[in-house]
């Protein structure tokens, strides 16, 4: 081979390895280090926050929004004794509708409606009563009670109400050392769902439901209201001081805040209606327990928004809610919220407001 050649071989081997080198090294000249941080922030698994849905499903007994499930489960309508040794009680704001009338001896009872919101603690349950069986018939529900006067069993079973009486469904219930029984025995919405159910009672029925408004704006609400209802003595006197900026009535009873054992809040209603009714003692009773007539038409005063609307009251049936109507005849609307239903005789018990 020619000198010329050999060098010129060279030449071009030379060149081919540079051009190598040069691909090899170059990214290592320009690419800049990786720091640690960011290698964990690369190895680490990307994960999106899922909000918790917002309740869109209205209560059909209040209004409140809540989840479907929990609006469309069987109402409880609880026995709680208001005796001065049962004070204070538990569950009382978390119910739905509270009733409140004079069982006997001038000592006034509660029934409580619970649907949308789940209790740990309820009571002092206590002792069932015809009316009460009655009313919660309206809403196709749960009755929870411990015992009653022989009579009260006819009534439960001629209005085929289903009853969680302690007596027959005592694992539903349980009693507290810290108060003397009768003033003891307590109940969970928990428990007494879960022995709905062993029991094979329809989990989910039908019945009426009030309509609902939302609240009046602050600047139509008058600065103070209040009302003050006379059942019979003096510690079973109720009132109730109206709270402009949350538009809800505070509850008072014997003078005192009337506070739930549960949370220790102030028992307050969006609603409080006075439903005028004959009450009179049973003929020949010796407890001198008392009979209400729940149907029919009759008077009522519905507090709300920081004013009172005169109303009639109207229930043909016991399957029928109660519904109030206003001068021209037209449905009376409740605000979302607690509802409390006194239960006053026009008579006996005295009732006056501003």
């Amino acid at each position: 081979m020619k000198p010329i050649y050999i060098i010129l071989a060279i030449l071009l081997s030379l060149l081919l390895m540079t051009a190598v080198s040069a691909t090899v090294i170059w990214p290592l000249v320009n690419e800049r280090p990786v720091l640690e941080d960011e290698q964990a922030i690369a190895q680490t698994p990307t994960t999106t926050t899922t909000e918790a849905p917002q309740p869109e499903f209205p209560c059909p007994i209040d209004g409140e929004y809540t989840h479907e499930p929990n609006a469309t489960r069987r109402p409880l309508a609880v026995m709680i004794e208001n005796h001065v040794d049962a004070r204070p009680q538990s569950g009382l704001s978390d119910a739905c509708v509270v009733y409140e009338t004079v069982a006997e001896g001038g000592i006034t009872r509660f029934m409580a409606v619970f649907l949308h919101e789940g209790v740990a603690t309820i009571g002092p349950v206590r002792s069932a009563r015809e009316y009460f069986v009655d009313l919660a018939r309206a809403y196709n529900a749960l009755y929870v009670h411990c015992g009653g006067p022989a009579t009260v069993y006819e009534v439960i079973k001629n209005l085929d109400v289903a009853d969680l009486d302690e007596f027959a469904n005592s694992e539903a219930y349980w009693r507290i050392k810290k108060r003397k029984a009768p003033h003891n025995l307590y109940t969970s919405t928990e428990k007494l769902w879960s022995k709905a159910k062993d029991r094979g009672f329809e989990s989910q029925v039908f019945y009426q439901k009030p309509n609902f408004k939302d609240d009046d704006a602050p600047e139509l609400r008058p600065s103070n209201a209040s009302i003050n209802l006379d059942f019979s003595k003096p510690e079973f006197r109720v009132h109730y001081e109206y709270d402009r900026n949350k538009n809800t009535y505070n509850r008072f009873m014997a003078g005192q805040p009337h506070k739930d054992a549960a949370n220790n809040e102030l028992i307050s209603a969006k609603n409080v209606v006075v439903q005028y009714v004959p009450v009179a003692k049973i003929a020949d009773d010796p407890k001198g327990r008392m009979q209400l007539n729940l149907r029919g038409t009759g008077q009522a005063m519905v507090f709300q928004d920081g004013r009172v609307i005169f109303a009639t009251w109207q229930r043909q049936t016991v399957s029928e809610i109660t519904r109030y109507f206003d001068s021209a005849g037209s449905e009376i609307k409740f605000n979302r919220g607690q509802t409390w239903i006194e239960l006053v005789d026009p008579a006996t018990m005295r009732v006056d407001y501003q």
